[in-house]
């Protein structure tokens, strides 16, 4: 049996980093007048120390990551986060729905 599904590999990661951080860039609209408007778009990604735990996850075989929309990505083996489990077959969510399940855990 492998190493790996014997006894479930924990990581841990301070809370403070199981976010998401806003995202602003300038944006320019050209009106059919070509007059120009501009502005700023604001969206939300996750804490960076967040996608380099996913990367790293994603590099040592736990999960599959869907990199064309949220919430895509699937546990390939058993690993815990922060006391919570993930088995093979599970969603492994974005930092925010992440920081939601963890305040919810049993």
């Amino acid at each position: 049996m492998n190493k790996l599904q014997n006894k479930p590999k924990c990581f841990r990661l301070k809370t403070e980093y199981i976010t998401g951080v806003v995202v602003t860039n300038p944006i320019q609209f050209i009106h059919s007048d070509n007059t120009i408007s501009t502005g700023t778009s604001t969206g939300n990604k996750d804490h960076p120390k967040f996608t380099k735990l996913r990367d790293k996850l994603e590099q040592n075989g736990y999960i599959s990551t869907e990199r064309r929309y949220w919430n895509g990505d699937r546990v390939l083996v058993n690993f815990s986060l922060n006391g919570l489990l993930f088995k093979k077959g599970d969603q492994f969510p974005c930092a925010t729905a992440m920081n939601v399940r963890l305040k919810n855990k049993s």
